[in-house]
This record gives structure tokens, sequence and C-alpha cells, in this order.
């Protein structure tokens, strides 16, 4: 098989027909320094010009993410301080109902002994009535 003889098949620390080494990128021929061209100079400071200014995008973004996540962290800590405020104002308003609870059923109580008490009375005087033949105050047999 045969090679391709137009490639170039410098080895490295072997200028190339460029003028630099494919490895190092040496501007270095047969030991002496040969300056780059301006379209070299020119490119590179566009690179760096561009590197410049995508840092800067790139640290304004980083910058209105931190601030778009502070203000998510303090909508986030207001949740949770309501959330708490919440949860302390449902278990007053538990205890409030259970108190209102027990009163009721303290009152159900009393009203259900008058209750007793009344119809005991009432049964006691229905008594009374038939005793007395029907009439409420009872006439002595023996007058």
């Amino acid at each position: 098989m045969k090679r391709n003889s137009n490639r170039n098949m410098s080895t490295p620390g072997t200028p190339s027909s460029e003028g630099l080494s494919n490895r190092y990128n040496s501007y270095q021929q047969n030991g002496s320094y040969v300056p780059p061209g301006q379209q070299y100079a020119e490119n590179q400071s566009n690179v760096l010009s561009d590197t410049v200014k995508t840092q800067y995008e790139a640290e304004n973004t980083a910058n209105a993410v931190l601030q778009t996540m502070n203000a998510q962290r303090q909508q986030l800590q207001t949740a949770n301080e309501d959330v708490w405020d919440m949860r302390h104002a449902t278990e007053e308003t538990k205890r409030e109902l259970r108190d209102l609870q027990e009163k009721y059923r303290a009152r159900k109580r009393k009203l259900y002994m008058y209750i007793a008490i009344l119809g005991a009375v009432d049964f006691l005087l229905f008594l009374r009535l038939l005793r007395c033949g029907g009439s409420f105050f009872c006439r002595s047999r023996y007058h």
C-alpha cells in the first residue's frame, strides 16, 4: 500500500511547511524566532475580546440567576413562616374547639339534669292530683 506522500508528516520539533511545529505550535524555524503575522495577532485579539465578552455575559447571567434565587429563597422563607403560623393557629383553634365542646357537653348535662328534676316534680304532682281526686288542693276527708 502506498501512503499519500502529499500529507505533512512532520515529527514533533521539526518545522512544518507553515513554519509551525505540529505538536508545540512553535514559531521557531531552524533555531530562529519567526513572529506571527498581522492576521494571526488580530485573530487572537478577537478571540480574547470574545472571551472577555463571554465572561462578562456569563457573570451577568450568574448574577441574575443569583438574584432570582435569593428572591425565591425569600418567598420560600415567607411561605414557611406562613405555614408555621397557620399550624400554630390551627392548633390554637383545635384547643378552643375542644374547650367549647366541653362547655357544650357540660351545659347539655346540666339541662338533662333540669329535665330529670322537672320530670320528677311533674310526676309527683301528677300523683298528688290522682290522690286528691283531681283538685290541686287536697281536702281532708275527716272535716
